[in-house]
């Protein structure tokens, strides 16, 4: 009768199934994040993919949309018709913040897919997520080139000083605040400060081929708060008009030219133009100006511009009346 021997107790254990391989190497990795999270930050648990994956895209992506919505709302407490530089700067901070969270959220959720799959996740989940995380490097490219590059020139341009407010001085001869050159920001500011300076001004002189619309928006909620008058004997146009707008009375010369366009420039989106056209139109048209004359300004295209007869800037209601200077 054979016989079988016992098993040679020397001979080395069958391996584990490569199932209960996965799952003991899983319970492995939950140990070992377990021990480890209380010494490494949050942020670096995300970038290194070592978070539950629920927490890598739930939770990571929360935290940044509440730093970039933070940002923003000290953002709107600085406005940058007051505070160029001050708003200047947070913006290029909100820009990096939502540049960086992007990219660091991106990153550790593809990370953490990876891993839910060493940790005997679902496939199809990781893979889809991970998809989800690699999005978030497309976005940030087509923020970049679509519109963060043509705002950063101006922003830069501003922090250092080259597109300076413009001038305000008082004429003394006839009792007049002039303001000359681009609207840019800061514009306003220096009106209200001559203003306060000069409390019997009663008139202020534009002078100006526009500039930011905010500015055009400001200035002339400035002079209509103030009840004061507005004169143009050269070219008031674009962001210039709603200023103008603004006068208590607004008075043309015999050498006016009021110049009425689209808003825009490279980078601007067909809403953002549309929402910059509107709030101009409905500030001036508050002023009890005819909607059909903006209505044909906003037609016009942003590299061309309009410039209506006097009669027709009088019958409109954009000027109140005229006089020989």
């Amino acid at each position: 009768m054979e016989s079988y021997d016992a098993p040679d107790s020397n001979l080395p254990a069958h391996p584990p199934s490569p199932r209960k391989q996965l799952a003991n190497s899983g319970r492995f990795r939950a140990k070992h994040w377990s021990q480890q999270r209380h010494r490494v930050g949050y942020l670096r648990q995300h970038w290194r993919g070592d978070l539950p994956l629920a927490a890598a895209v739930i939770v990571s992506a929360a935290l940044v949309w509440a730093a970039v919505q933070a940002i923003a709302f000290a953002s709107r407490q600085v406005p940058i018709t007051d505070y160029p530089v001050g708003s200047s700067l947070l913006w290029l901070f909100e820009v990096l913040v939502l540049i960086v969270g992007a990219l660091w959220w991106g990153t550790g959720v593809q990370r953490s897919a990876i891993e839910s799959v060493d940790r005997g996740g679902s496939m199809p989940v990781a893979a889809l997520t991970g998809i989800v995380g690699l999005g978030a490097f497309v976005w940030v490219a087509m923020f970049w080139f679509q519109s963060a590059r043509y705002v950063m020139p101006e922003v830069w341009a501003t922090l250092i000083g080259s597109s300076p407010p413009a001038t305000v001085q008082l004429d003394t001869r006839s009792n007049q605040l002039v303001l000359e050159g681009g609207l840019e920001f800061g514009s306003t500011r220096a009106v209200r400060d001559a203003l306060d300076a000069n409390p019997n001004v009663r008139i202020v002189r534009l002078e100006s081929r526009g500039g930011r619309v905010a500015e055009g928006l400001a200035l002339g909620t400035l002079l209509r708060d103030r009840s004061v008058d507005t004169f143009v004997n050269g070219e008031c146009s674009s962001a210039c008009v709603t200023a103008f707008a603004g006068g208590a009375r607004r008075i043309i010369g015999n050498g006016a030219r009021v110049g009425l366009h689209s808003a825009g420039g490279a980078g601007f989106s067909a809403d953002t133009v549309a929402s910059a056209n509107r709030r101009s139109d409905q500030f001036i048209a508050a002023r009890g100006v005819d909607q059909r004359v903006l209505e044909k300004g906003a037609a016009i295209a942003n590299d061309q511009i309009w410039f209506p007869s006097s009669q027709v800037l009088l019958s409109s209601g954009l000027a109140t009346e005229s006089v020989s200077r």
